[in-house]
């Protein structure tokens, strides 16, 4: 059994997980309930046997826990087996009548001042044999690190998801305008719901220090949003509020809880982030929940999804003609629809209508250029395509998105050595950001530039380990880490974990392991993957035909065998259906 119990609130959970690893790096050994107490179904004998076995019983204090049924039993139970009780504050509380009486004369001490912690319990007859550390990954460019946790929905009804998710999704957008801050993207933010470790952990994996943790309930118009600012390295809230109102009420609650971030944080903002920060679309409520709603089925990223969004998108606009965000994200959902699942020009034309009316509205939207810039490619306007993208660089320099669409867009027009510079302009800007890192290898790569491939590769191999261990199940990341392994030099390693990636799902990946095995002399094996691509749905028809063409690949050596001209059919066939359908 462990020497130390801790008793807490499922809501004070990051704190409880970053003192149980303090204590452990300490050399001390605690017991924890991983599930959170308040979500237990009954007090099993698991925590009754716990307590039973511990010699020293913590309990963090805080208005959730002094609420706690369960944590109250526990208080009982310890005080009951005449353990030694250490309590520890998270924040000042007035203590309920039933942890008053157990808790008399015991003296409490504050959870952010470990030294205070380690001596009490030293007192207690546990003594740590090493101090106790919580490394982090140091913010290296003098912004402060924070992510929005995803908001977590305690509605009756359990049905409003979409609306804590947009909430997050509205307060990174919003955030992300303070320079002084490094914001955790929307994806990552996503991503975070498949992450079953503890936040602590999170932390030192991405180097992130600050976290805004928060619920929504909603009942019809009625929302009730409760938010806290967390800061991993000390374990203080350094604020937390709850806030009621009306769908009518909803942008006054986002921009007072990011004026508290920004306050929390000790912040001072320039007059143009002040303006940024208090910026709203609309003022109309029910077209924001429109719009919440319809960036919740496009994010799925599905047909039917888009389809959609675009329609909530269409009737947030009939809400509000002059909502210009509605606009530029339906031309993004319309144009992504045509690219993926239906190839109306009509698509495209309307698209481009609506981007043109979003500038019109709100010149000053410059991310309506990428959508613009996609619907000319796919148009094959390519002149209009780059100028578009070069306008988004003139019209924000320092927006890493715009060096991303310009690249993106020497990308798809097979042009890598035009590539390279954009994507190491977006890298600059944001060098966390995978996509820019992964394209820049690429781009080097297909340009010949072998010494800057290495380079970049190896620049970007920490940062996709780094979420591998996060998401170790992550197709996509583990092919990208394949293929960075072996573009870095590490032939060998690559083959490896080329060769762990043969039965995956996803015909997308499937190819990218296809290339890789070509990449590694193995034309076989490229083969077969490639048709197990082929059979899980992939259609790209360029990268379809020139996976076959390329004999730097060495996939022509095997022309003229069953499985190459099997595989050759099957793309004619592909393009043959895909000329059909215009």
């Amino acid at each position: 059994m462990a020497d130390i119990f801790i008793s807490y609130s499922s809501k004070d959970c990051a704190q409880a997980e970053q003192l149980t690893e303090l204590l452990a790096s300490a050399g001390l050994s605690v017991w924890i309930d991983k599930s959170g107490i308040d979500l237990a179904t009954s007090w099993s004998r698991e925590i009754v046997q716990a307590i039973d076995g511990c010699k020293a019983f913590v309990v963090l204090l805080s208005t959730s826990s002094i609420e706690s049924i369960n944590v109250q039993k526990e208080v009982s139970l310890a005080a009951e087996k005449r353990k030694k009780i250490l309590p520890l504050d998270l924040e000042p509380v007035t203590l309920s009548e039933e942890l008053q009486y157990h808790l008399a004369g015991i003296q409490r001490a504050p959870m952010t001042n470990i030294d205070a912690v380690i001596r009490s319990l030293g007192k207690l007859g546990l003594e740590a044999t090493s101090a106790p550390t919580l490394k982090l990954v140091k913010e290296t460019d003098g912004r402060k690190s924070l992510m929005i946790v995803p908001f977590e929905d305690l509605s009756p009804t359990g049905d409003n998801q979409w609306f804590a998710d947009g909430l997050a999704s509205e307060l990174i957008s919003a955030l992300s305008n303070v320079k002084a801050l490094r914001v955790t993207d929307a994806q990552t933010t996503k991503d975070f719901k498949r992450y079953q470790g503890t936040l602590p952990n999170y932390a030192k994996e991405m180097g992130i220090r600050y976290f805004v943790q928060g619920d929504v309930r909603k009942f019809g118009d009625n929302i009730k949003i409760t938010s806290r600012l967390l800061d991993i390295e000390t374990g203080d809230h350094l604020w937390q509020d709850s806030m009621k109102g009306t769908m009518d009420d909803i942008f006054d609650i986002q921009e007072k809880v990011a004026e508290k971030v920004v306050e929390g944080l000790k912040i001072h903002l320039a007059s143009d982030e002040k303006k940024k920060l208090a910026e709203r679309g609309t003022e109309n409520a029910e077209a924001y929940e429109l719009f919440m709603k319809a960036s919740e089925y496009f994010a799925r990223q599905t047909k039917e999804g888009i389809q959609l969004a675009v329609q909530l998108l269409t009737e947030a606009i009939r809400l509000d003609p002059g909502y210009a965000r509605a606009y530029q994200v339906k031309a993004t959902a319309l144009a992504s629809l045509y690219r993926a699942y239906d190839r109306t020009p009509a698509l495209l034309d309307e698209a481009e209508t609506l981007c043109k009316e979003a500038l019109r509205i709100k010149p000053d939207l410059f991310a309506v250029y990428n959508p613009l810039s996609m619907i000319y490619l796919h148009r094959g306007q390519l002149a209009e395509a780059e100028e578009v993208a070069k306008e988004f660089i003139r019209k924000d320099p320092q927006n890493f998105g715009s060096h991303f669409t310009l690249g993106f867009f020497y990308d798809g027009t097979d042009q890598p050595s035009n590539a390279i510079a954009p994507y190491e302009e977006a890298v600059r800007l944001k060098p966390d950001h995978l996509a820019s890192l992964f394209n820049l290898v690429v781009n080097c790569d297909a340009a010949g530039e072998r010494e800057k491939c290495g380079h970049w590769a190896r620049v970007a191999l920490p940062h996709i380990e780094r979420l591998l261990k996060l998401h170790p199940d992550d197709e996509g990341m583990r092919v990208q880490h394949a293929n960075l392994l072996l573009w870095s030099g590490r032939t060998g390693d690559g083959h490896v974990a080329a060769m762990k990636l043969t039965n995956l799902k996803d015909g997308s990946s499937l190819y990218n392991t296809a290339c890789i095995f070509g990449k590694l002399g193995d034309p076989s094996e490229a083969i077969r993957t490639f048709r197990k691509a082929i059979e899980a749905g992939f259609r790209s028809i360029r990268h379809l035909k020139g996976f076959l063409t390329d004999e730097n690949e060495g996939i022509l050596a095997l022309q003229g065998t069953p499985e190459y001209e099997e595989v050759k059919r099957m793309v004619e066939e592909i393009e043959m259906e895909a000329s059909a359908h215009g």
